[in-house]
């Protein structure tokens, strides 16, 4: 871990003990232009400036820890759909119904390239990363505040370059408030506005004010988050997790959902491929019904897969249950792909159509990585099934969708 630079020798003037180290007083220039952009962002309320608000932050974290992001290929793997995502926002080549994902996709990615950055989360510690961008999101933001003030102590307290350094800072200090005083003498009396030539006639001081306090509210919690993440103690290891698990109880677990599966399968090659489906059911209404359900059922198999392969004894026994576990989930997702096929063939595509196929298609991809890595143990499967699932959004962002949804509904006579 590295040392706290703020710590110098106690025989040195206080003033020097107690004053924080040059990239600290950088970090806090940064912290506040990350203010600056938020506030900017929160006044005008544009995805252009959303994007720059989260790339000045990128920007400020790479620059204090820049020989850790590039000595890590795992942080530089994240950066790029980061910048993918905040491309597409910032020039607004982006589908509405998914603004809300992208905006929270942003931040995450942010947070979780800072636990990599400065955090060592080795092979079946991937947990450790979960809940490092936990406390990034909830703990570190605050637990150094203190260090954000003393940083502007430390800029007063120092005494290089004295006379010079606290004269531009009494001009820091005493434009604003000469500009605050001259709008309120504006506003009180006419001859003085009349004097000012109308300068302040569009100066809003409570305005200002809350700006002023966006500002200093976003680059103090900044600032105590990449002071936490660059020098503050880094997180303990999680103790390892330990393959205990006899057959006995994952395996009746999965042998039961292969029961359920079996009975699903028998019904589904009737409706797949012997063309009957259910009494009074038309092909689109087939379509609709259980799509949601199946993708929820998906999600409970690759769930129950991952924690039978973190704690299970590895015996071909188990093994045999979680490959056959893999197969009936790619059954579950053939169903529910032919249901969203039938409903895009009797309705045309919309973007709600589009981004469930897209998913299924990420699910098949993390099958095949569960089906290596339930015969070669080595294989990260949950660290790549997360780096995959960054990628796999910002790819299907990076289409132009409503380019090719016009031209398969218009070449098959669906209006609009």
């Amino acid at each position: 871990m590295e040392s706290n630079p703020t710590l110098n020798n106690a025989s040195e003037p206080e003033y020097k003990r107690l004053a924080p180290a040059k990239p600290q007083l950088w970090l806090l220039l940064g912290a506040i232009l990350i203010g600056v952009a938020c506030e900017l962002w929160m006044e005008q309320n544009y995805y252009f400036l959303y994007s720059i608000f989260w790339l000045v932050a990128l920007a400020v974290f790479v620059a204090l820890n820049f020989q850790r992001v590039i000595a890590n290929k795992t942080v530089l793997a994240l950066i790029l759909p980061t910048l993918v995502l905040c491309g597409i926002l910032m020039f607004d080549y982006m589908n509405y119904e998914l603004l809300d994902f992208t905006m929270l996709a942003i931040p995450a990615l942010m947070m979780t390239i800072g636990v990599f950055t400065t955090q060592e989360i080795s092979y079946k510690r991937e947990g450790k990363a979960v809940l490092g961008v936990l406390r990034g999101a909830f703990v570190k933001p605050f637990s150094a505040i203190g260090a954000y003030f003393k940083a502007y102590a430390g800029v007063f307290r120092t005494k290089e370059h004295g006379s010079a350094r606290h004269g531009w800072l009494g001009v820091a200090v005493g434009l604003p408030l000469m500009a605050i005083v001259l709008a309120l003498l504006a506003s009180a009396d006419a001859g003085t506005a009349k004097l000012l030539g109308g300068l302040f006639d569009r100066f809003n001081i409570w305005e200002w004010f809350w700006r002023i306090i966006v500002v200093f509210a976003a680059s103090m919690l900044f600032y105590s988050l990449f002071y936490n993440l660059t020098w503050g103690k880094r997180d303990a290891d999680l103790t390892p997790v330990s393959q205990s698990w006899k057959f006995a109880g994952p395996g009746v677990v999965i042998g039961m959902l292969l029961l359920a599966y079996a009975l699903f399968t028998y019904v589904q090659f009737g409706y797949l491929f012997g063309g009957v489906l259910p009494v009074d059911l038309t092909f689109s209404e087939y379509a609709r019904e259980g799509f949601g359900q199946f993708l929820a059922v998906t999600i409970i198999n690759f769930t129950v897969l991952g924690i039978s392969l973190a704690k299970s004894e590895p015996k071909r026994a188990i093994r045999v249950f979680q490959a056959l576990l893999l197969a009936a989930s790619l059954i579950v997702l053939t169903s529910a792909c032919w249901r969203m096929l039938l409903y895009v063939g009797a309705y045309g595509l919309t973007i709600r159509r589009v981004l469930p196929l897209w998913l299924m298609a990420y699910f098949v991809f993390l099958a095949v990585v569960g089906g290596v890595r339930i015969f070669r143990e080595r294989t990260p499967f949950l660290r790549i099934g997360a780096f995959a699932l960054a990628y796999w959004y910002a790819a299907f962002l990076c289409v132009d969708w409503n380019t090719l949804m016009h031209v398969f509904n218009a070449s098959r006579g669906f209006a609009g």
